[in-house]
C-alpha cells in the first residue's frame, strides 16, 4: 500500500475518532446544565470572557453616546447666539453632520468611524463659529479654537507647549486648573487622557484637518497617549510619520 493512502487513512480515523468525542462531549454538557440553561456547545473556551468583552464595550460605547450628546448641546446652544451669516450657516451644517454620524454611532454602525466623524464635524463647528482654523484646546475641544500656548506637564512628564482657549489660559496664569473634559469610565469620572483607549477616535475626529501626529506629541506620557500612534497609523497609514517624530513632545 502507497505511504500516502495509509497517511490519508490515519487522519480519517482521527477525525472520526474526535468527531465522536466533540458528541459525546456535547451531549454530556448539555445533559449537565439545569434545564432552561443549557448552553451549546463551544470547542474554544473564553465564552464568558468574550461576552464580559462584549458587555464593557456596550457600556463604554453608552457613555460615550452621552458625551457626544452632552457636546452637541453645548455646540448648539452657541449656534443659537451666533448672528445670522455665512459662520452660522457652516456651522449649523456641521452640526447636522455630527448628529447623523452620532445617531449611527448610538446605533452601533461602524463604532470608530462615526465617533471620529461626530468629532470631526463638531470640530469644524467649533472652527467657524469662532472663525478660526487653530486646533481646538487640548483640555476640552468644545471650548473651541486655541488662542495661546501654555507648559503643561500630565502626571509629572515631560513639559510640553499645548494649545488652550483663553479662558484656560488665564485660568492657568491666575494659579487655577483648567477645565479638562471629564468623562465617565469603569473607574469613574476621569480626564478623558487617562480614559486610555476609550476615547482616542473621539479625540483625534476634533483634531482632524491638523497635523495628524499633533495629539500623540501634546499627549505622550498619558494613559491615552500609548494609544495614539498606532491609531493614527491605522487611519493614515505607516508613511504618514516617515522619521518616527510622534513621540517629540519639546519645542
Amino acid at each position: 500500500m502507497q505511504f500516502w493512502i495509509i497517511g490519508v487513512a490515519a487522519v480519517g480515523i482521527t477525525l472520526a475518532a474526535f468527531g465522536t468525542l466533540v458528541v459525546v462531549s456535547r451531549s454530556a454538557f448539555r445533559a449537565s446544565a439545569p434545564e432552561g440553561t443549557r448552553p451549546g456547545f463551544r470547542l474554544l473556551p473564553g465564552n464568558a470572557m468574550m461576552s464580559g468583552l462584549a458587555a464593557s464595550w456596550e457600556r463604554d460605547r453608552a457613555a460615550m453616546v452621552g458625551v457626544l450628546h452632552e457636546d452637541l448641546q453645548v455646540l448648539h446652544a452657541r449656534l443659537d447666539a451666533l448672528p445670522a451669516g455665512p459662520a452660522a450657516e457652516t456651522a449649523a451644517a456641521q452640526l447636522r453632520r455630527a448628529e447623523e454620524a452620532a445617531r449611527r454611532f448610538a446605533a452601533n454602525e461602524e463604532w470608530a468611524d462615526n465617533l471620529r466623524a461626530t468629532t470631526t464635524a463638531a470640530g469644524r463647528a467649533v472652527r467657524a463659529m469662532a472663525g478660526s482654523e487653530e486646533p481646538v484646546c487640548l483640555f476640552n475641544p468644545v471650548h473651541g479654537p486655541a488662542a495661546a500656548q501654555v507648559e503643561w506637564a500630565p502626571g509629572g512628564g515631560a513639559r510640553r507647549r499645548v494649545p488652550v482657549c483663553a479662558q484656560d489660559a488665564a485660568r492657568l496664569r491666575d494659579g487655577g486648573p483648567p477645565l479638562v473634559r471629564t468623562v465617565p469610565t469603569d473607574e469613574g469620572v476621569v480626564p478623558y487622557f487617562a480614559a486610555h483607549g476609550r476615547y482616542v477616535d473621539w479625540l483625534l475626529g476634533w483634531y482632524d484637518g491638523a497635523d495628524p501626529y499633533l495629539t500623540a506629541r501634546l499627549l505622550a506620557g498619558t494613559a491615552i497617549g500609548g494609544h495614539l500612534p498606532g491609531r493614527i497609523r491605522a487611519i493614515h497609514g505607516a508613511d504618514s510619520d516617515p522619521l518616527g517624530e510622534f513621540g517629540r513632545v519639546h519645542d
